[in-house]
């Protein structure tokens, strides 16, 4: 889903997948320029995806089920995108932890707006709990902490490593958005660098 801000020609009749596109991307829009759910609305996301109101509930049953849509194949993606790291790794633990944090700063960088959305949008979560099997946000984590139980079988708490590394993650990427530069000639350390020391700090 890519990021634009301009109005959409409207979608001519039939085209049900693309409509349902357009919409899912002018959501993502929305949410990265206010910042929150609270400002939208089913006529501020069709309006910007150029059809009528009405037009959404022939995919969705409500703004509920559009974020949850929303966010499920942001969360696809980013597990595309943690398994293909993973599998470069033949099985040694320690490096698919280094391949997936490597893979979760690409997947911030080179999609910034899912990222925002799935990470940085209050009020995007509810809808009631799915089992992991349905919710590919918790299979995301599901799958990280698999690979840390592996790299560090001695820790019994192999989900709080797990959070320590993806909190320390996020706030890494969270912190360079908002202080691309220390001052004082102090700068962010590379990707690589950062990960690295993360890894060590937390596995010995």
């Amino acid at each position: 889903m890519a990021s634009a801000t301009r109005t959409r020609k409207r979608n001519p009749r039939g085209e049900g997948e693309r409509l349902r596109a357009a919409l899912m991307e002018a959501t993502v829009e929305l949410l990265v320029e206010h910042g929150s759910t609270d400002q939208l609305s089913i006529r501020a996301v069709t309006s910007r995806a150029g059809v009528s109101p009405t037009a959404l509930y022939l995919h969705f049953a409500d703004k509920q089920e559009l974020l949850r849509a929303v966010c499920d194949e942001a969360f696809e993606e980013l597990i595309a995108f943690l398994g293909q790291a993973a599998a470069s790794q033949d099985g040694d633990a320690r490096g698919e932890l280094e391949a997936m944090g490597a893979a979760y700063l690409a997947f911030a960088r080179q999609r910034p707006a899912l990222y925002r959305v799935l990470f940085a949008t209050p009020g995007r979560f509810g809808g009631g709990e799915r089992p992991p099997e349905q919710d590919p946000g918790k299979r995301a984590l599901q799958a990280l902490v698999e690979v840390t139980a592996r790299a560090v079988p001695e820790n019994p708490d192999p989900l709080g490593v797990a959070l320590q590394l993806w909190t320390g993650l996020h706030g890494f990427v969270s912190l360079k958005s908002v202080m691309p530069e220390f001052g004082h000639k102090m700068e962010w350390p590379g990707d690589e660098q950062f990960l690295h020391g993360l890894v060590r700090a937390h596995l010995g």
